[in-house]
């Protein structure tokens, strides 16, 4: 059974956190800073950050594979942290933990019904706030004038009121909803540790582990469960 490699948690963190800083502290805040004494575009370094923080999960997805289903991704952490496959509850070896980890079995793990209506609010706000951030964009792109340098596409953007505004206005209520989505993530957490939870597509009837402590959660209609 290979284990995963700590260094591939480690370079998709850095990553991630890489792409942060350079979005927030440089694009944002030393824009002027950049633009005026450097000659460097604040919009190319904050696209470069926004680029780096989805780099380093989609890294760490394409490199680690549970050893016993397959599944990929998992909990990440720059230290060894005892962790679960969400799929099928075993713990995942990494390279620089225990040899052999002992696990509780699966039959012997308590047992969390959580509310099928708080998923199904989660996924609609995520879908729904994708779908507007994907509109804007769209709308941007194809409504606005094709400028030719950076100095044309801070005029268009100035010029154009309605389409930089209904595209401004989309992009903004996307990102409200992304984040009402993220708000309400903590309905769906583990009972137990309070830091894994169950994710808003689970089927019904599907059984997943609590990423952290390894605790089964599932979903289950009111209804179906009074029938029962």
């Amino acid at each position: 059974m290979k284990p995963l490699k700590r260094k591939w948690a480690q370079v998709s963190l850095a990553l991630h956190y890489l792409g942060w800083g350079l979005f927030v502290v440089v694009g944002l805040i030393f824009s002027d800073l950049l633009e005026r004494d450097f000659n460097i575009s604040s919009f190319g370094v904050g696209m470069l950050g926004v680029g780096l923080m989805l780099l380093g999960p989609v890294l760490w997805r394409l490199t680690a594979r549970c050893p016993h289903c397959g599944k990929r991704g998992g909990p990440l952490s720059w230290v060894y942290k005892k962790s679960y496959c969400s799929r099928c509850g075993h713990v995942l070896s990494f390279d620089d933990g225990p040899v052999h980890e002992e696990e509780t079995p699966l039959n012997q793990r308590p047992r969390y019904r959580l509310k099928r209506g708080w998923a199904r609010l989660v996924l609609a706000l995520l879908i729904a706030g994708l779908a507007c951030m994907a509109i804007g964009g769209l709308v941007f792109t194809l409504l606005m004038p094709q400028p030719q340098n950076e100095e044309e596409f801070w005029n268009a953007v100035e010029t154009s009121w309605a389409v930089r505004d209904a595209a401004a206005y989309s992009f903004l209520a996307g990102t409200g909803l992304l984040i009402a989505a993220g708000v309400l993530t903590r309905r769906l957490k583990c009972p137990v540790c309070c830091q894994g939870f169950a994710v808003p597509w689970q089927r019904r009837g599907e059984t997943r582990w609590c990423g952290r402590c390894g605790a089964a959660l599932f979903f289950e209609d009111e209804l179906e469960y009074e029938k029962i």
